[in-house]
């Protein structure tokens, strides 16, 4: 039976039992917090905004779509909000921390970055598409090899510049194993033509011997059928020939004409006259050398009478 105060107002005795629907109590007696009562998802929201007792502040987390809204954000003068060098150190830090995941997805953001760059170096080869397409992979795979790079810090002090020449890099050596390269002068500007021999046409030269041993009846060399010793004779006799032209326009255009056998458009284009110019010249130096060559047999026939 519960007890009254003075004023009739029932008091319950103590030890009694809560009413219904009163939370249970620990056996210390306290009520439990709601913290304790936490659900899955306020767990995974309190491990997102947990601080990181590893070290060093957090780096930005893709995972976050304000953080990638925010990786992918530009700024008016065209740049990025998260610089180039924070992303790369970003991708360091996480693969440090061993969430490549991570790290990946963030590489993935920095090629993007990258591609408008890629391309514009390697537009040179639009007309080898395949090729084109070899050496943009091969500016990624640099790239993403030394970004998760920690000793490489060229590109973490100035990322454009170390693109760039990342860039200028694989498109040169593209064109030198391709045999696409040009031969320049002392001011950079290209000379002569190039040698259009493809990297995989080029043959090994040094042949081990186990290899010699398994086709000895194999040679890697061929006998030139041609005489090089008849046409180098050749080629100073028409020097010699030449030089009784004073004028080194007329011996380049008989040259050109009677040796190469170019049409006169080329010719013009290449001396930078007209073709009637080209063709008057040619005429004139013709009836130059026939005289000289007369002049030449009839000494020669004279000597031999003598």
């Amino acid at each position: 039976m519960d007890e009254r105060h003075g004023d009739g107002s029932p008091r319950r005795r103590i030890g009694a039992q809560p009413a219904t629907g009163a939370p249970a109590r620990r056996p210390g007696g306290q009520v439990p917090l709601r913290a304790d009562v936490a659900t899955a998802a306020e767990e995974s929201a309190l491990d997102a905004t947990r601080p990181d007792t590893t070290g060093g502040p957090t780096p930005p987390d893709p995972r976050n779509p304000r953080t990638r809204e925010r990786l992918t954000q530009r700024t008016p003068g065209g740049g990025y909000v998260v610089a180039d060098t924070e992303l790369v150190l970003a991708i360091r830090a996480w693969d440090a921390r061993g969430m490549r995941p991570v790290a990946m997805d963030l590489c993935a953001l920095l090629v993007d970055r990258c591609m408008p760059e890629f391309r514009r170096h390697a537009a040179g080869l639009r007309h080898r598409p395949d090729l084109m397409e070899d050496t943009i992979n091969g500016m990624i795979e640099q790239v993403l090899r030394e970004a998760l790079d920690p000793t490489e810090i060229f590109m973490t002090q100035n990322f454009i510049h170390y693109l760039r020449c990342l860039c200028a890099d694989n498109f040169t050596r593209t064109l030198r194993q391709e045999g696409l390269s040009y031969k320049r002068d002392e001011q950079g500007r290209p000379t002569g033509r190039p040698q259009h021999i493809p990297r995989a046409l080029i043959e090994q030269i040094d042949v081990h011997a186990d290899e010699q041993d398994d086709q000895p009846g194999v040679t890697g060399s061929v006998a030139d059928p041609r005489d090089t010793l008849g046409e180098r004779m050749a080629a100073v006799e028409a020097q010699r020939i030449l030089a009784y032209l004073p004028d080194p326009l007329d011996q380049r255009i008989f040259a050109l004409r009677a040796l190469y056998k170019m049409q006169w458009e080329e010719i013009a284009a290449l001396c930078g006259k007209t073709e009637r110019t080209m063709r008057l010249r040619f005429e004139k130096a013709k009836l130059v050398l026939q005289q000289c060559l007369r002049a030449e047999v009839a000494m020669a026939t004279n000597a031999s009478g003598e």
